[in-house]
């Protein structure tokens, strides 16, 4: 790619990048789902969806590794770029804790992350050791204040989704909601633009928490979680699948392998099946 090319791609990169943080605060809530390969991404954007997350557990198992960022980053970096090249909405990478123990270390991530073509990320900030356990607050913030400085280096405003798991790690239950209020508005402080307190599903405690963070707040799609248009009306501002669509398919998948085995017959998979010729039309003239 000579230097004219890299500086209209980069142009274009920064606009998808405003897009997306954009959409974070339009009146309507942003209802992002997950991909887990350039199919599902493309079929997301042919839909008519404005912007495409990659999920890291969707990503991992489709490549051959369980989630919990076992995947190798070369090989998460690898789909991202495919994904990337295969749409033309903003992309957000889920890049679990970072891919490294240290700032520089998930500063470099991102770094290739942006480079890869995506304009955002899903941060977490938890770890696993012997089991997993929250960051320090200033060590969460300090990675996510390197990250703000990366994206104005590179002319990308990156988007950051900094994910808090309060409602994930062993804790006493009733700490969770303070404990998610606080890192939540010291990520948001520290430049972040969207928390994502995980886990979280019954109505109330979104209420409490859309009215306690000042800043969008990012819900995932989770059984007992409202519909979106009940979100949208609680004032939650971005609401996201993770591997559930992904889990779907997998499901739909060993429903025809089950049949086939135990059957021998095929309507699982030719009932709904996307006809040959318009699979392949949804990447004519597409990246390469």
């Amino acid at each position: 790619m000579n230097s004219l090319s890299e500086n209209h791609a980069m142009t274009d990169q920064r606009a998808r990048a405003i897009r997306f943080r954009q959409l974070h605060h339009d009146s309507a809530i942003l209802v992002l789902p997950n991909a887990w390969d350039a199919a599902s991404a493309r079929i997301f954007e042919a839909v008519g969806f404005p912007a495409v997350a990659t999920t890291s557990g969707g990503v991992a198992n489709s490549l051959g590794y369980p989630d919990g960022q076992h995947i190798p980053r070369e090989e998460m970096l690898f789909m991202v770029r495919r994904i990337a090249r295969t749409v033309h909405i903003p992309v957000t990478a889920d890049i679990e804790s970072g891919f490294g123990a240290t700032v520089e270390a998930v500063v470099e991530t991102v770094r290739a992350v942006i480079e890869a073509g995506a304009v955002g990320i899903n941060l977490e900030d938890s770890v696993r050791s012997e089991e997993k356990h929250l960051l320090p607050i200033p060590d969460q913030v300090e990675r996510i204040r390197a990250l703000r400085a990366l994206g104005e280096e590179m002319g990308v405003p990156l988007v950051i989704n900094a994910r808090t798991d309060a409602y994930l790690v062993p804790m006493e239950p009733d700490a969770r909601f303070e404990v998610a209020v606080e890192r939540a508005n010291a990520y948001l402080a520290a430049g972040a633009d969207c928390a994502f307190p995980i886990l979280v599903t019954d109505a109330d405690t979104i209420r409490r928490l859309v009215e306690a963070i000042p800043g969008p707040i990012n819900v995932l799609a989770l059984p007992g979680v409202p519909a979106v248009s009940d979100l949208e009306r609680l004032g939650v501002k971005r609401v996201s699948m993770g591997a559930g669509p992904c889990r779907a398919t997998m499901g739909l998948t060993r429903r025809i392998a089950e049949e086939l085995r135990e059957r021998g017959t095929y309507r699982a998979f030719l009932e709904g099946a996307m006809p040959s010729g318009e699979a392949n039309g949804l990447f004519l003239q597409r990246g390469s």
